[in-house]
C-alpha cells in the first residue's frame, strides 16, 4: 500500500485550493467557428474564384441546398460542441440529433433535385475533387483549431463525442466554405466528394480531439491539487471522465 495512503486525508485541503468558475460565454464561443468560417470563405475567393452563378445572382438549387444543409450540420453541432466546455456535470447538449437528422436529409433532397429534372451539369473530374476534398479539409482544420483552444479552457465530460462534433462542424463549415468556388452540381459528386470531406473531418476529430482534451485536463489537475498528487501520483488527472 502507498505510504501516502497510510496518512489522514483532510478534504478540506482540496476545498481550500478550489476556486468558482464562471460559465463560459457562448456569444463569444459560436463566434470564433464563424468568424473562422468567414475568413476561409474569403481566402477560397482570393485565391481560387466564386462560383459564376454566384457572381450572375442566380445561384444553382444545389448550390442553395449544399450551402443550407452544411452550414445547418457546421452551427448545429459547433454550438452543442461549445456547450460542452461550461462547466457542469453531463451538460453535453442534445443538437447532435438536429444535426444528424439535417445529414441525412441532405442525400434526400439532392435525390428529389434530380427527379425533379433540375439540370446537375459535370461530375468534375479526379483532380477537382481532391481539389474539393483538400481546400475542405484544410478550412475544416482552420475552423476546428479555435473550438478545440475553446474546449481546452472549459470542462467537457465527454471527450468521444466532442471530438466527433468538432470534426462534423469543422467538415461541415470548410465544405461550405469550399461551396462557394465549387463549379459543380452533379449529385454523383456532391454526395461523394462532399461526404468524404465531412467524414474525415468527423475521423480526425474522434482520434485526435479527444487525446488533446485528456491530455490538457489531466496535466491542469494534476498540477492544480498538490496533495493528490503527491497521495495520489500519476492516477489523478489521468483519468478524465468519458
Amino acid at each position: 500500500m502507498n505510504e501516502y495512503m497510510k496518512q489522514p486525508f483532510d478534504i478540506s485541503q482540496l476545498v481550500d485550493e478550489l476556486e468558482p468558475v464562471r460559465p463560459m460565454n457562448m456569444r463569444r464561443a459560436i463566434a470564433l467557428p464563424v468568424g473562422t468560417t468567414l475568413a476561409a470563405i474569403a481566402v477560397i475567393a482570393t485565391y481560387a474564384g466564386v462560383r459564376a452563378d454566384l457572381m450572375a445572382g442566380a445561384p444553382h438549387p444545389m448550390f442553395l441546398l449544399r450551402a443550407g444543409t452544411l452550414l445547418l450540420l457546421g452551427l448545429v453541432c459547433a454550438a452543442t460542441l461549445l456547450a460542452m466546455a461550461n462547466p457542469g456535470v453531463g451538460r453535453q447538449g442534445h443538437g447532435w440529433k438536429t444535426a444528424l437528422a439535417a445529414a441525412l436529409l441532405f442525400p434526400l433532397a439532392a435525390t428529389i433535385l434530380a427527379f425533379a429534372g433540375q439540370p446537375s451539369g459535370s461530375s468534375g473530374t479526379m483532380q477537382s475533387g481532391i481539389q474539393c476534398l483538400t481546400y475542405s479539409l484544410v478550412g475544416g482544420v482552420a475552423t476546428a483549431v479555435p473550438m478545440v483552444l475553446w474546449l481546452r479552457r472549459g470542462a467537457p465530460v465527454a471527450p468521444e463525442k466532442a471530438g466527433w462534433l468538432t470534426g462534423l462542424a469543422a467538415g461541415g463549415l470548410g465544405a461550405f466554405a469550399y461551396n462557394f468556388h465549387c463549379p459543380f452540381n452533379s449529385v454523383v459528386y456532391t454526395g461523394f466528394w462532399y461526404s468524404m470531406a465531412v467524414g474525415l473531418c468527423a475521423l480526425l476529430g474522434r482520434l485526435i480531439v479527444p487525446r488533446l482534451i485528456r491530455c490538457y485536463s489531466a496535466a491542469r489537475r494534476q498540477s492544480s491539487c498538490p496533495e493528490c498528487r503527491m497521495r495520489f501520483g500519476d492516477a489523478v488527472g489521468a483519468k478524465v471522465e468519458d
